[in-house]
């Protein structure tokens, strides 16, 4: 017998959300208020406002309906500005100026907000805007992880996000989430989160986005839960795939999706659906033996994905002095524009 811990188990309604969007307050074309009102018109029920190390605030069109809250996208520095990769911190009432990424996670988390690593396989900020294996391992849980970004590569985003899944295990929630990132007018809508949710509450949202209810979308709509001994998979996608903890493909459902019953080694479970070019991530459905409690099961290593080898544990960007990494012309196999890239170990 296993049991399969279900992100998805509360009772609440599927509602979009973006997690990731800019004004004129930082770097973006549009005003709070006609950012606020193209996300309401296109759909969404909550948009959080993440300008660049300033505290954007607008409520002119909060409702029963949809709610535009605050937020901050700010960045950890490699000593000085701009260099660093880019935390995201939703419902954050405040600027933290400075810090390890340590202890700003433990500060959004203590203050109500909810943090969210940007674009985690970023190469700009002079090659430092990453965030490493080293770091995503040590950050305190729970947090969010970008696994779609306009400004970054998805499947190195996916990499680092499943590696800081396996390093944390199964007592904490490391989640997947994506955001268009909008800055300008080719940016707006591009990707999503769809949460569960009960009420339409900035509590509500949170507790959804530290909880993992709720999917990372491009386009595709989906549902995702357990029925009986079954994960349920129902997607308006030409294939839905299940993956296991090793990056192997455990099952092909089909257009429209279906159930996959754990066999029980797989360690987590999580599902792609895909329809074209467009995607919906589930979260991670860790998968319990009998007699053995969450904090016992399995966690996979590092080796149980050879795509891991895509990054080690260097913490120190190619641009400064003792740099772990590869430097950033290096290309992989398969990469011929070198978009991911290579790390070597720095310990």
């Amino acid at each position: 017998m296993i049991r399969i811990a279900d992100p998805y188990a509360g009772p609440g309604r599927w509602c979009r959300a973006q997690l990731h969007c800019h004004t004129r307050h930082s770097d973006g074309r549009f005003s709070p208020a006609d950012l606020a009102q193209r996300y309401r018109d296109a759909g969404y029920t909550f948009v959080v406002f993440t300008d660049h190390d300033r505290v954007t605030r607008w409520d002119g069109l909060n409702d029963a309906t949809f709610l535009a809250l605050p937020g901050v996208e700010e960045t950890v520095r490699w000593g000085v500005r701009p260099l660093g990769p880019h935390l995201g911190r939703l419902l954050a009432e405040d600027v933290i100026g400075a810090g390890p990424p340590e202890a700003r996670v433990r500060h959004t988390l203590a203050r109500g907000g909810v943090p969210n690593l940007h674009h985690p396989s970023w190469t700009g900020n002079v090659w430092t805007g990453a965030w490493t294996a080293r770091v995503l391992a040590a950050l305190p849980a729970p947090f969010l992880v970008e696994i779609w970004n306009p400004h970054s590569d998805p499947e190195e985003d996916l990499r680092r996000w499943l590696h800081a899944v396996r390093a944390h295990g199964p007592d904490a929630v490391v989640a997947a989430s994506a955001g268009d990132d909008c800055h300008v007018d080719a940016q707006f809508d591009r990707a999503w989160v769809v949460v569960k949710v009960d009420t339409v509450s900035a509590a509500a949202l949170r507790r959804a986005l530290l909880g993992g209810a709720f999917y990372a979308s491009t386009g595709v709509t989906a549902t995702f839960g357990v029925e009986g001994s079954g994960i349920v998979a129902r997607a308006e996608a030409d294939e839905v795939l299940v993956f296991d903890a090793a990056g192997r493909l455990r099952r092909r459902l089909g257009a429209g999706g279906g159930v996959y019953p754990p066999e029980g080694d797989e360690g987590f479970v999580r599902v792609e659906c895909r329809a074209g070019t467009r995607r919906a991530w589930s979260q991670v459905f860790w998968i319990i033996p009998e007699g053995r409690d969450a904090g016992g099961a399995p966690s996979p290593a590092d080796e149980f994905d050879p795509a891991c080898r895509t990054f080690a544990s260097g913490d120190v960007p190619a641009a400064l002095p003792g740099a772990g990494r590869v430097p950033p012309s290096t290309e992989e196999p398969g990469d011929p524009q070198g978009k991911r890239t290579a790390w070597r170990d720095a310990r």
